[in-house]
């Protein structure tokens, strides 16, 4: 059985890298500040690609420089200085409260596909932003600094307890086969070195049928700790991260995972940048919507117009074989998928959904944010989970409950 990985924008930000979306607005409207700042001084008017602000009657020493900078449009609004967006796009998230998250970004610009008249001034402005994105990335100093509790649950144990109910059968069968041929050997000085618990297990386990064999391995078995090594290896054979980051964050991880194994790994671990990486015109970046099950989609496909579908991740896709080495992973094995940071949101729906009905998905395990007021984001992770499923008996069966998830730091 392998795993699968599925990185997002909170493993960065879990790692101390300013890459949210508030940070990027924030570092926007701060520079546009300072240049505002210079800029303004001789006829009252700043202009650059993006906007031009003509200043009514304000002087520079009413703004606090010390204020928070992605409210630096609003506070200039306040002083009544006159806006003119060039970028209508950008006009529209800067005004909306409700944007917390890159996803809502990519969700916006769906919602005024839906609606745009001017389809060219859309994907222009949007364009924009994307490059605005990418700059801001590549100024963000990178931390070398791995994290031990993400380090543990990249290569965790398989737990009985987190497989779905109909695949049980995938780890009970060589489970049953091992205690039946273990006590063959109960009275030998190997058995007797066992822990009482492991002793116990083996014995109860030669005794029972299929089904009630199934039912004590689901109770007893993640009990035994370590101990369960001695009946059957509970490792991944293989682990593939697949990170929607731009970042290589991960490649810390793997890093250090070959310098410690060098030649002795028993499993290979792999990583696909899946929306490409900075500076890498080999891969280059991927930042649109990815839900082409919607209704609408098949509309903008029937228009027999190119540019509706030119920021649809699905045709992105197809500039490298990223998507096709992920099916050949899913299609290989069964897996389990942890989920590092990602929020599961609809913009990914298309791939989310492949990954996570895929018959060879057996457990899907939600590593959740846990905020400083104890509060925590495991409930609106799942729902976005929901989302990504049309069969929610599979969705009930396959995602991990809260009593067994953690937080992914």
């Amino acid at each position: 059985m392998n795993r699968l990985i599925l990185v997002g924008n909170g493993f960065d930000l879990a790692h101390g890298l300013k890459t949210s979306y508030k940070d990027f607005i924030d570092d926007f409207w701060k520079t546009q500040y300072e240049l505002y700042l210079k800029d303004s001084q001789n006829n009252g008017e700043y202009k650059n690609l993006f906007f031009r602000i003509i200043k009514n009657s304000v002087h520079d020493h009413q703004i606090n420089k010390d204020c928070e900078f992605g409210k630096f449009y609003k506070l200039l609004l306040s002083k009544r200085c006159i806006f003119q967006f060039f970028n209508t796009f950008l006009e529209k998230i800067s005004n909306k409260i409700n944007i917390q998250n890159w996803v809502d970004i990519e969700n916006e610009y769906y919602n005024e596909l839906k609606k745009t008249k001017n389809i060219d001034k859309l994907n222009s402005d949007f364009e924009e932003i994307k490059n605005l994105l990418e700059n801001n990335l590549l100024k963000i100093e990178k931390k070398n600094n791995l994290n031990e509790k993400i380090s543990n649950n990249i290569f965790l144990d398989f737990y009985i307890r987190d497989i779905s109910s109909n695949a049980v059968n995938i780890f009970s069968k060589p489970i049953i086969k091992k205690c039946k041929s273990l006590i063959d050997f109960e009275h030998s000085a190997t058995f007797n070195s066992f822990s009482p618990y492991l002793k116990y297990f083996i014995r109860n386990i030669s005794k029972l049928n299929q089904i009630d064999a199934n039912n004590f391995i689901f109770e007893h078995f993640d009990n035994l700790g370590d101990s369960k090594n001695t009946i059957e290896k509970f490792q991944p054979e293989k682990t593939l991260l697949l990170n929607f980051n731009y970042t290589n964050t991960t490649l810390d991880y793997i890093n250090e995972f070959n310098r410690i194994n060098g030649n002795k790994i028993d499993y290979n671990i792999s990583e696909i940048h899946i929306h490409g990486e900075l500076k890498n015109p080999e891969n280059p970046i991927i930042f649109g919507f990815g839900d082409d099950v919607d209704k609408k989609y098949q509309e903008f496909e029937d228009l027999n117009d190119n540019r509706y579908l030119e920021n649809f991740k699905s045709i992105a896709y197809l500039q490298t074989d990223n998507y096709k080495k992920l099916l050949e992973f899913i299609d290989s094995e069964e897996y389990q998928v942890f989920i590092f940071g990602h929020s599961c949101g609809i913009s990914d729906r298309t791939m989310l959904n492949t990954i996570f009905e895929h018959d060879n998905c057996k457990s899907i395990k939600p590593f959740y944010h846990k905020r400083e007021d104890g509060t925590d984001n495991y409930t609106e992770l799942v729902q976005n989970i929901s989302r990504n499923f049309n069969d929610k008996k599979k969705f009930r069966d396959r995602v991990v409950n809260k009593t067994y998830c953690e937080p992914l730091t």
